[in-house]
């Protein structure tokens, strides 16, 4: 672990840490708050560097509604509901798959590895905003972003210990409504904030590879 770099390591970061955390800003877990401008909330080990990751294992996505979601819409079915989850976590997968292993990128792995970082993923507090039929007929969900929470852990593959953890309530605003019709590729505002999301761990990724090594 490499001390001089942890501004630049830290997942979801665009290198934008201004001040140096206070000690009283630690999670139970031992991890400190560090400063971005990006995501709401990012907490990551002291001294964390990603440079030794090579490879990426994706964890299924977990996709969590509110508690009182489906009672307040019971015209959903359960079928809808284990639909929308379901797709939501391929095109997850797809996204950062491409994302991460694209242009000299970083394979995923299957199985831990020293080499292989592992990230696991949620996005919560799911609600429907409103409900409408298509052209086709079809009944489409609008998902309000209002309250959408996004969240990220990244860990080490073989030991489990816990580097970073990101936490993002504002994204879900500022890409719009998430439509999820028969399937969730269709959203355009869902693809975006997936993308984004990717995009950042992409580029902590290649920053950690792009650091010079300390001494």
């Amino acid at each position: 672990m490499r001390s001089s770099m942890v501004i630049v390591m830290v997942a979801m970061l665009p290198a934008c840490v201004v001040n140096a955390p206070p000690v009283a800003e630690r999670t139970p877990d031992g991890l400190v708050r560090v400063q971005s401008k990006q995501v709401d909330t990012v907490y990551a080990v002291p001294g964390v560097s990603l440079a030794p990751y090579k490879r990426v294992m994706l964890d299924s996505v977990d996709l969590a509604f509110k508690l009182d979601w489906q009672k307040r819409h019971p015209e959903v079915s359960d079928s809808d509901v284990t639909r929308i989850r379901s797709q939501g976590s391929a095109v997850f997968h797809e996204i950062f798959s491409t994302a991460l292993t694209q242009k000299d990128g970083y394979p995923l792995a299957a199985q831990p590895a020293p080499d292989v970082l592992r990230v696991t993923a949620s996005i919560t507090e799911l609600d429907i905003g409103s409900m409408l039929d298509n052209a086709g007929g079809k009944r489409l969900y609008v998902v309000d972003p209002s309250a959408l929470t996004l969240s990220m852990e990244l860990r080490d593959s073989t030991t489990g210990a816990l580097l970073v953890r990101a936490i993002d309530k504002e994204k879900g605003r500022a890409v719009g409504n998430l439509q999820v019709v028969d399937a969730v590729s269709n959203s355009a505002e869902a693809r975006r904030a997936l993308e984004m999301w990717a995009g950042l761990l992409r580029g902590a990724l290649d920053r950690a590879r792009a650091a010079p090594p300390a001494p």
